[in-house]
């Protein structure tokens, strides 16, 4: 897909015609954990935004975590990567993980806070239950949410 992606190739179309295809990385289904390791940052760190745990729920839109500011951050890392220790201290500073090479690094128009799904199931289950739900619960209670649901 990378080498297609960079030079083409030839494919048949929905009618049998020939054409010249290239083939973007569109989307990496993962959870958040992967997420975070694909895209190079540490844990607690949103993995399409610029954004630290502590700045989540922020009203503020911040940032995508772009592939060229991880890549610029990696190069910026004078450490040899190695030096496993001294490399991931150096890494902490730009809240990266530690990865030195992101295999989406060479390939056309790739990008993190682009082609990274959540996985459907439990990242919606979990957004309904550490969002809505608990909100409800503050609001109505938990006698009341279990009286109506």
């Amino acid at each position: 897909l990378k080498q297609a992606a960079h030079i083409g190739q030839m494919m048949s179309d929905l009618l049998g015609n020939l054409r010249y295809f290239f083939t973007p990385l569109a989307s990496y289904i993962i959870d958040m954990p992967e997420a975070c390791m694909l895209a190079c940052v540490r844990g607690k760190t949103s993995p399409v935004t610029l954004t630290m745990y502590k700045e989540f729920g922020d009203a503020f839109r911040h940032p995508p975590c772009t592939a060229e500011s991880t890549l610029n951050q990696l190069a910026s890392i004078t450490c040899d990567p190695l030096d496993v220790e001294g490399y991931f201290n150096e890494c902490s500073h730009f809240r990266l993980s530690g990865v030195f090479l992101p295999f989406w690094r060479n390939w056309p128009q790739a990008d993190p806070s682009w082609f990274l799904t959540p996985e459907a199931l439990h990242h919606w289950h979990r957004q309904f239950y550490d969002h809505d739900v608990q909100w409800c619960l503050r609001v109505v209670g938990a006698k009341e949410l279990d009286f109506r649901f």
